[in-house]
């Protein structure tokens, strides 16, 4: 048979339908996402205690209009009654471990997958997200990032699972412009190995974001990191973003170290959504 007796539309896959049904909980009718992140609690425990209301933080943060939420594997479990009253929302799920932060000049070793795509499906879960990543110091480092990122690509869209990529960029330079540019190709790699979705810091320089949303051609979402000193100057940044082409963001200490985590999830969605 020659090619072009081939049908010119095959109907979709079970995988792909299973990818788009996910995509639409995870990304609101505007194609843009607020998720509140839980996830922490993976690498650090309760966080000063800070994340044992975990239920009590999830249901604050639906309530003041989170799309998605953002956990460990199996804290999706303590979770339950939240997520089974919010069928329209996503969740997000993390089967790694790593010692990342925050400070560009961290030395980060290999993340660990402790849990597997598999298991997040069976979860009724939305999405994956692992790490990836970029030292510019250590190309090792990269490189055993990316092992864990592509087979997690492999496995998840075998089942149709979105796999979001977490992406950190670590060097020992410390000016904006070469951070920023270290950031683009960071957001490059991470789609190239298989992100349906990256989560990434906002550009160092400001310009920059506009730049690392044209190299990555899936959705990129503002990482919220650690908290700003206010929440007007956490409001300014995400707008920013959103003006450079963001699809949204993945704020979690923001939130829920917050005395009010509902009004600020409100005021974040707000942002994300142009409202």
């Amino acid at each position: 048979m020659t090619t072009s007796a081939l049908p010119t539309l095959l109907p979709p896959a079970t995988a792909e339908i299973g990818l788009a049904r996910r995509v639409s909980r995870l990304f609101g009718q505007d194609g843009r996402t607020l998720t509140v992140g839980f996830d922490h609690a993976v690498s650090v425990g309760t966080v000063g205690n800070r994340l044992s209301p975990l239920p009590l933080l999830a249901q604050l943060s639906l309530d003041g209009g989170a799309d998605a939420l953002q956990m460990g594997l199996n804290a999706a479990r303590w979770v339950g009654p939240v997520l089974t009253s919010a069928p329209g929302r996503g969740l997000v799920l993390r089967i790694d471990q790593s010692d990342v932060d925050d400070t560009a000049a961290q030395s980060v070793g290999a993340s660990v997958a402790w849990g597997t795509p598999a298991q997040v499906a069976a979860a009724s879960g939305d999405a994956v997200v692992v790490f990836y990543v970029h030292d510019e110091r250590d190309g090792s480092v990269g490189r055993r990032h990316a092992a864990v990122v592509g087979a997690a690509a492999g496995q998840c869209q075998a089942l149709g699972l979105p796999l979001m990529v977490e992406v950190l960029v670590k060097s020992a330079e410390t000016s904006a412009a070469r951070l920023s540019a270290a950031a683009i190709d960071a957001g490059r790699i991470a789609y190239e190995l298989g992100a349906d979705i990256v989560k990434i810091d906002q550009t160092p320089d400001p310009a920059a974001m506009k730049e690392l949303v044209e190299a990555v051609p899936v959705p990129v979402l503002q990482r919220g990191g650690r908290p700003r000193d206010t929440l007007r100057e956490t409001l300014a940044d995400l707008d920013a973003s959103m003006r450079a082409g963001a699809a949204g963001a993945v704020f979690g200490r923001t939130v829920w170290q917050h005395e009010n985590p509902q009004d600020v999830t409100s005021q974040l969605a707000a942002v994300v959504h142009g409202r």
